[in-house]
């Protein structure tokens, strides 16, 4: 009977519960970093030329592996916005609602980083990148992406904690 060596299987299942457990801190980390209400400086932010939004406030809440991304404001006509979108942060492909073949994929760089990449056909047709300052004080989103006129346009937003 051929000895089967249980090491490289230990080894794999070591490997895949730290990467599991490196997702989890960052996930709780990040929920006391990211957590709660976020005002837009208009004044130190790079705006694009055709996204001249008023005002804008993000709210990031944390439930178990969703991270819920509210977004209110006021657009460059004058008329109020505002929606919520789930984000997985588990590094893999999920749907995006009311989009037909379009896929987000998001993860942690770190327990100050969130990124998130849109994907049509393969792909990459946007990303974003939230980053807490070190001192929690300031959110700065980076938005690369294509609008709904077909433009691309390419923002970093600063926020102040509210």
């Amino acid at each position: 009977m051929k000895r089967i060596s249980l090491i490289p299987i230990v080894m794999l299942s070591v490997a895949t519960l730290a990467l599991s457990q490196k997702a989890l801190d960052n996930n709780k980390v990040a929920s006391h970093l990211f957590a709660g209400t976020w005002k837009a400086n208009v004044a130190k932010s790079q705006r694009d030329p055709n996204h001249q939004f008023e005002s804008l406030r993000l709210r990031f809440e944390f439930l178990e592996d969703v991270v819920l991304l509210t977004y209110t404001g006021v657009n460059a006509a004058g008329k109020e916005e505002g929606g919520t979108r789930k984000l997985y942060p588990d590094g893999k492909d999920h749907a995006v609602a009311g989009a037909d073949g379009f896929v987000k994929v998001t993860k942690w760089l770190g327990p100050r980083l969130l990124e998130s990449v849109g994907m049509k056909d393969g792909k990459v047709v946007g990303q974003s990148t939230y980053e807490v300052s070190s001192n929690g004080k300031i959110l700065t989103a980076k938005v690369k992406s294509i609008d709904a006129r077909g433009r691309r346009f390419e923002q970093a937003i600063i926020f102040d904690r509210e």
